[in-house]
């Protein structure tokens, strides 16, 4: 390789490793800003978010961060996966100790799955092609949030919560099967520690060689867990109350509104209601915001549960932050996860429409919106309007990063002149 390639790739590192810290200051300053023009906005997003998280988010994490963390202290985890290697590696080609985590999926939900994901890895009880695909399919909606305050609290009607729980649940573990089929797994073999080498090894010995409770009491581990739960919580929290700030303002901004009439004209070619697009946008975002406008909109139930689908499917950018942050500290990376979320809209959205037909006058009764549905071939329609929409926005968002860094090199080679 020439010198002058070197130079070349030298160049190109070095403009990363710029255009990077710019972009994401320029975005920041830019949120500032909308912050310092829009004071009441910001002030009532802010605290919707904060009452998001402490009516709905607390009371259904803290119970199963405490004792799903406690559990792994006191050596239950690596019990249970030797237990259930047999099931799990045929089914997932994943390690035995990710079905606990895959347990928890279907109680608590994300970001659990990840912080849980995340202390397999550091203890290398799983690799890293393995940690990533665990987190891609167990990032599931908590359950008490599907079938309390979504069926309950938002749409007045409990019975459609068990559907609602089983589409997702079903289509995550669809996710879950075609990992395995499609993505190669690296060779990898474990090193078994010689207490845990014999099959007829006692319970105890496992207890024993990976308890924390060596040289510690049980109440020292509870306050510790207590303390780690209690502060995982709060960045949550924090996560949320961000993302509903940042939702108002670019509605303030009129971002949503120029969107909006992007959209319109394909949700109506779909006989889509546009209320619907409008929740579809905040569900981008933050989740619990967007299925909060779907109860509110005027469209079929049919849609409304499409769309509800849709966005538990695609978890929103306020958990992707979450679930990216909590694997801080660990080599899994995030893509895996995203690439996934885009796979299980259309199976969601398909698996809603092929299983609407299901549910019997007696589940709706208490609905009062219309149920019309459509031909076959409005499922696709709607499917294809929903992934446009979400690849719509990625476009948008790579175009500003894309324009961001011209201006960014514009103004560099700018500076190199003058100097």
């Amino acid at each position: 390789m020439s010198l002058r390639h070197l130079l070349i790739i030298k160049q190109a590192r070095s403009f990363r490793e710029l255009a990077a810290p710019f972009f994401w200051t320029i975005l920041c300053l830019a949120f500032g800003t909308g912050m310092v023009c829009f004071p009441a906005i910001v002030f009532t997003a802010a605290k919707r978010g904060l009452q998001t998280w402490w009516e709905i988010v607390l009371p259904s994490l803290l119970p199963f961060f405490i004792i799903s963390e406690l559990l792994m202290n006191l050596g239950f985890v690596s019990l249970l996966g030797r237990i259930l290697e047999p099931v799990m590696k045929p089914l997932f080609n994943l390690p035995g100790c990710s079905g606990f985590i895959l347990g928890v999926s279907y109680l608590s939900g994300s970001p659990l799955c990840a912080i849980l994901t995340a202390r397999l890895r550091r203890a290398d009880l799983c690799t890293k092609d393995e940690g990533e695909r665990l987190v891609a399919f167990t990032s599931n909606a908590s359950p008490l949030f599907m079938l309390g305050a979504v069926s309950v609290g938002m749409f007045g009607n409990p019975t459609l919560g068990p559907f609602i729980a089983l589409i997702h649940y079903v289509s995550n573990l669809l996710c879950g099967f075609f990992l395995k089929l499609f993505v190669k797994a690296k060779p990898y073999k474990r090193e078994i520690k010689k207490n845990r080498s014999s099959l007829n090894c006692s319970i105890m010995d496992v207890f024993k060689g990976d308890s924390h409770l060596k040289g510690s009491s049980f109440g020292s581990l509870l306050g510790e867990t207590v303390r780690n739960a209690s502060t995982t919580l709060l960045t949550i929290g924090g996560f949320i109350t961000l993302f509903s700030v940042l939702i108002e303002i670019i509605q303030a901004t009129g971002i949503f509104p120029l969107i909006l009439k992007l959209l319109v004209p394909f949700a109506r070619m779909s006989n889509i209601d546009a209320s619907l697009v409008r929740s579809l946008l905040y569900g981008f975002f933050e989740m619990t915001i967007g299925i909060n406008e779907v109860s509110k909109s005027s469209g079929s139930l049919l849609q409304q549960l499409i769309i509800i689908e849709a966005i538990l499917a695609w978890n929103g950018l306020s958990i992707h932050a979450q679930v990216a942050g909590m694997m801080l500290g660990t080599d899994l990376s995030i893509f895996p996860y995203l690439s996934t979320r885009i796979l299980q809209v259309p199976l969601a959205v398909l698996l809603t429409y092929l299983f609407f037909p299901l549910l019997s006058q007696q589940h709706i009764a208490t609905a009062t919106y219309p149920l019309a549905s459509g031909p076959v071939w409005y499922a696709l329609m709607l499917t294809l309007c929903v992934i446009f929409a979400i690849l719509l926005i990625l476009i948008l968002s790579l175009v500003v990063c894309f324009v961001g860094k011209c201006i960014f090199e514009y103004c560099r080679k700018k500076i190199f002149i003058i100097h």
